[in-house]
């Protein structure tokens, strides 16, 4: 009966130190940095310490006396006390700096007083009963350890309870759960540790008492990671894996042979091993994922701010394209005027310069219009006016008015219409498709040195095509994946400095908008280019 009671508290101590341990590892795994975190292994190491000598002092072993561990129970008794009160204090805090007084009165004291715990002004000897019960003599300074251990408690629960009436929020529900494990380890201890054995001479369950400190590890613990974020999968395989550690620890410390003794060792180390390599694994790919969680948050606030400047910038071009249109109307008008005699005979000199003006301002006006019209797509504003339409004619009305602008350059500007009477109708914006036809007419003119354009409309099945060959500079495939974006130009710009390059950007989404597509084809530089557009025909 003696063996089965001895087996029993050995595994019951054992039991609540590796419990103790798994908790500490698991909460300050989380919050390394944490100033709470630290004071709560401190104080487990410090329980785990005061578990081992409580449960040795009332065992007869060699050597050793009862008054020994006796001693070693206070000692580690009053650095619980301390480290109690320091954990009420920085509770529930990550960052938290201790008063200049308690480094250097509180501490030390009170460290010097759980060394006086192993002299013997604290306990003078200890009286042995058949019983196996030690009584041990009181020494002069034991009213001193009394007074520090009780004042200790007394001033962490009174932390804990004003933090509770002060704190708010998810704060507050933290300290509701330690105050919880506060209340119930000291009733338990009371009860077990000064009741029994005081009125009714029962000390059978003082061994027991690191039991007792488990609800204020469990609640603590649970207080201080409830409102981290950390995984469950992380947490869920640090259980199994010390539930899994804990089995085996019994069953070594439960083992009848040395044999079992020696294989459940052997098995319990490499579990340890092979546990703690599974848990850094897993607490690797946890950390890497909310590491891509925080990012991906972040790329989204950032995607957020650049929607914002983007609209800004929408805004701002919207704006001074507005207030540009005016002046340049005005310049053009009167520079008009001017060319035209309005206001008198003017010399051929002065004439070029004119047209040089006449012709930039055109220039300048044509990418005010494109920025206006980028916004207005950019900010869903683009209107248009649907209706039946023959785009042959305004193929052909486009390549008519440019001729002019081609003969100049020396180049031929030929119209092809493959349509037979009125079979290439298309539905859209009639002005907004005219603004495509001159944009790649225009674009082969200005690009094209010498040799000839072909402009043509045709059908194919249920597809009316506009397209428009030239002998000019050519492109490369790069360019060409590049060439309808905004401000994209290609090569071109060694040709032609003042376009904008958003004519081609404009084209497409004209014509993406009307349910059509446009492209480009090139065999390569130097071997010209043809541009198409698809259009639904009705």
């Amino acid at each position: 009966m003696e063996y089965n009671f001895f087996t029993f508290n050995i595994v019951t101590t054992a039991l609540s130190i590796v419990i103790s341990l798994i908790i500490g590892f698991i909460v300050f795994s989380h919050k390394t940095k944490s100033i709470t975190s630290r004071f709560f292994i401190y104080f487990i190491i410090s329980t785990i310490g005061w578990s081992i000598v409580n449960f040795l002092s009332y065992q007869n072993i060699p050597y050793f006396s009862h008054l020994f561990f006796i001693r070693f129970v206070m000692f580690f008794a009053t650095l619980q006390a301390l480290l109690f009160y320091l954990l009420m204090y920085v509770f529930p805090d990550n960052i938290k700096v201790l008063p200049k007084y308690f480094k250097i009165v509180i501490i030390p004291s009170v460290i010097l007083v759980a060394f006086l715990t192993l002299t013997t002004y604290v306990f003078k000897d200890a009286i042995n009963y058949e019983s196996g019960i030690s009584s041990p003599v009181h020494g002069v300074l034991l009213p001193v350890f009394g007074f520090t251990a009780i004042s200790l408690v007394f001033f962490g629960l009174r932390e804990i309870f004003l933090k509770r009436k002060r704190s708010t929020g998810n704060t507050k529900q933290q300290i509701v759960y330690i105050t919880r494990g506060v209340l119930i380890m000291f009733l338990l201890i009371i009860i077990f540790n000064f009741i029994l054995p005081v009125f009714l001479s029962n000390t059978s369950f003082i061994t027991l008492s690191s039991f007792f400190v488990l609800p204020f590890l469990f609640y603590t613990s649970y207080a201080i990671l409830k409102f981290q974020l950390f995984n469950i999968k992380v947490i869920t395989t640090e259980l199994i894996t010390f539930t899994l550690w804990i089995f085996i620890l019994i069953r070594t410390l439960l083992a009848n042979s040395l044999s079992d003794k020696l294989i459940n060792t052997a098995l319990f180390i490499i579990v340890i091993v092979v546990g703690i390599l599974l848990i850094k694994s897993v607490r690797k790919e946890v950390e890497q994922r909310e590491k891509l969680e925080v990012l991906t948050g972040e790329l989204s606030d950032a995607n957020e701010k650049l929607k914002g400047l983007d609209k800004l910038k929408s805004e701002f071009v919207s704006l001074a394209s507005h207030q540009l249109r005016s002046p340049l109307t005005a310049m053009k008008g009167y520079t008009s005027m001017l060319i035209d005699g309005d206001y008198g005979e003017i010399n051929l000199e002065a004439k070029g310069a004119l047209n040089r003006i006449f012709e930039s301002s055109q220039n300048l006006m044509k990418i005010v219009e494109d920025l206006l019209n980028v916004t207005k797509i950019e900010q869903g504003g683009m209107k248009y006016e649907m209706a039946p339409f023959e785009l042959s004619e305004v193929a052909g009305s486009m390549t008519k008015d440019l001729s002019i602008t081609a003969n100049n350059k020396g180049l031929k500007l030929n119209f092809k219409n493959e349509c037979e009477g009125n079979t290439c109708m298309v539905n859209g914006d009639k002005e907004k498709i005219r603004q495509v036809v001159l944009n790649f007419i225009d674009n082969s003119i200005k690009y094209t040195k010498e040799g000839e354009i072909n402009v043509t409309v045709k059908k194919l099945a249920d597809k009316v095509i506009f397209s428009v060959l030239d002998t000019g500079m050519g492109m490369t495939p790069e360019i060409k994946a590049t060439l309808f974006q905004k401000f994209a130009r290609g090569d071109g710009a060694r040709m032609n400095t003042s376009g904008s390059g958003l004519g081609l950007y404009l084209t497409k989404e004209i014509a993406e908008a009307h349910g059509g597509r446009v492209w480009v084809e090139s065999e390569g530089l130097s071997k010209g280019s043809q541009f198409y557009m698809e259009l639904n025909a009705i």
